[in-house]
């Protein structure tokens, strides 16, 4: 049944790259939730349950009292935006990994009405574009099947091979330093222009936006959430290989792995 269905509304691996403690990035990225969303409950290990969440610094305080217990945990939300049912999501912070979901297999963004799906889809990338300006976060993606990017542009580059053991959570903090040094090595020989009008030539000008800090937004779908303008992993594939071909002209490989 749809209710049964869990969906990753935004999420990133990050202990491959994360710019800070994350403990403390997941406790920002909570109060920056509650700026949008009705905050109801804090869970950590051993079933530690806080249910009066409201200052932040409720929260702040209690994680913080004991890391031990709450190396993962979880917050609930109620988004004021649904009124016709209760809709819960959950962001869970952990070493390797920060997702925010619900489990309704997004039927709240598929009503009969086009401009409320629109407006909920806004409304979430409104949410996710607040997260990603968060300094400590150099890659963001919504969606568990990456309908919207946002975050450092060599982030899109990714080599399958390496790829696939930075999302296994026993080797994301392993891949720390090759992911580094890729970003490097990105930034140092593909021209940031380039890639702009890359994604620009692609996916429309309207879907491609630059953000402080050196980051990017990319939207993979065209106003309504469930609405897919590409295969995102097709088109990431694409672009990989886009790129090795314009290094290969200077005499440049990327990524040896």
């Amino acid at each position: 049944m749809a209710e049964d269905i869990e969906r990753w509304l935004m999420f990133t691996h990050w202990g491959s790259y994360l710019k800070g403690d994350y403990i403390e990035v997941g406790l920002d990225v909570t109060e920056i939730l509650m700026k949008h969303l009705e905050a109801c409950q804090l869970e950590g290990r051993k079933n530690t349950v806080l249910e009066n969440l409201d200052p932040f610094d409720s929260i702040r305080k209690e994680v913080l009292s004991d890391r031990e217990r709450y190396r993962f945990y979880e917050v609930t939300f109620f988004n004021p935006l649904v009124t016709e049912e209760i809709y819960v999501n959950r962001l869970v912070v952990s070493t390797t990994y920060m997702f925010f979901k619900e489990y309704d297999g997004l039927k709240v963004y598929q009503t009969e009405d086009k401009e409320i799906n629109a407006q909920r889809t806004q409304a979430l990338l409104d949410v996710f574009t607040d997260v990603a300006g968060h300094p400590a976060l150099e890659e963001l993606w919504m969606i568990d099947d990456r309908r919207a990017f946002m975050g450092k542009p060599a982030y899109l580059y990714r080599p399958e091979s390496l790829y696939d053991r930075v999302e296994y959570p026993i080797y994301t903090m392993d891949t720390k330093e090759e992911v580094s040094r890729l970003v490097e090595e990105f930034e140092a020989h593909v021209p940031r222009e380039w890639m702009i009008d890359y994604l620009q030539d692609r996916l429309g000008a309207e879907s491609v936006q630059e953000m402080e800090d050196g980051k990017i937004r990319v939207l993979f779908y065209d106003r309504e959430l469930t609405k897919s303008k590409v295969k995102t992993e097709e088109f990431l594939r694409t672009f990989e290989r886009h790129v090795d071909e314009y290094l290969l002209q200077k005499g440049i490989r990327l990524y040896k792995g």
